[in-house]
C-alpha cells in the first residue's frame, strides 16, 4: 500500500495538461475593445508567463493540507493492515507449533487450517477495500485541487492580460527554457494562499 509522493505525482500529471491555459477574452464593452486583443496578437505582443509547479506545491497551503491529510490516512490504513498481519503471523506460528508437537487431532487441524485461511482472506479483502477507498478519495481531492488552481490561473491570466500561462517542473516540463522575468510563480502562490486563508476563515465561521 505504499504510495510515496502519491498526491504530488498525480497533481503534476494532471496539472501538466490543466495549467496550459488558453484564456478567454472578457466580454467587450465596445467594438473598439473587441478589436484591441486581436490587434496586439497580430503585432506579436502576446503575453506569456509560466509557473514553477514544484515551487507552487511546496508553498501552496491548500496543497500542503491535502497532502498531509492524505498521508495520515494512508499511514493509518497501513498501520491497521500491519497490525492485523502481525496477529495473523503469530497465529500461524502457533498453529505450526501445535502441528509439529502433534497436539491437534485431524479435525482440529482441518478446522484451524480453514479458520486461518479465512482470516488471511479477510485481511486481504480489508487491504483491498482500504486501498480502493484511499484511491477514490485521492482522485476527488486531486480533482478539487487541480480545479482550484486551474480556475484561479484562468482568472489571474485574464486580470494580468496573459494569453497563456505554462507550467514548468522538474518531472513534467512543457517549457524547455523560461526567462526569469516571465516567472509568475511567487505572485500566483501568494494570491492562492491569500484566497485560501480567506475561504478557510469563512468555513470556520459557518
Amino acid at each position: 500500500m505504499k504510495t510515496t509522493n502519491f498526491v504530488r505525482n498525480g497533481l503534476l500529471a494532471m496539472m501538466a495538461a490543466a495549467m496550459i491555459v488558453s484564456c478567454e477574452q472578457k466580454p467587450a464593452e465596445s467594438a473598439k475593445e473587441d478589436a484591441e486583443p486581436a490587434k496586439k496578437a497580430v503585432q506579436g505582443e502576446m503575453k506569456i508567463a509560466y509557473v514553477l509547479i514544484d515551487t507552487l506545491t511546496n508553498q501552496y497551503e491548500y496543497y500542503k493540507e491535502v497532502s498531509e491529510n492524505f498521508k495520515k490516512k494512508q499511514e493509518n490504513a497501513e498501520s491497521t493492515i500491519d497490525e492485523k498481519g502481525k496477529g495473523f503471523a503469530s497465529q500461524v506460528q502457533e498453529f505450526q507449533r501445535k502441528v509439529q508437537a502433534n497436539a491437534l487431532t485431524q479435525q482440529q487441524y482441518e478446522t484451524e487450517q480453514a479458520r486461518l485461511q479465512k482470516l488471511q482472506q479477510d485481511i486481504e479483502g480489508l487491504q483491498a477495500r482500504l486501498s480502493n477507498s484511499l484511491q477514490e478519495e485521492y482522485q476527488k481531492e486531486l480533482q478539487a485541487l487541480t480545479d482550484t488552481i486551474k480556475n484561479f490561473t484562468k482568472a489571474y491570466a485574464e486580470e494580468k492580460g496573459y494569453a497563456f500561462i505554462l507550467c514548468k517542473s522538474s518531472g513534467i516540463d512543457n517549457v524547455l527554457y523560461g526567462a526569469p522575468q516571465y516567472d509568475v510563480t511567487e505572485e500566483v502562490v501568494a494570491a492562492l494562499n491569500k484566497r485560501y486563508k480567506k475561504d478557510s476563515k469563512k468555513s470556520e465561521k459557518k
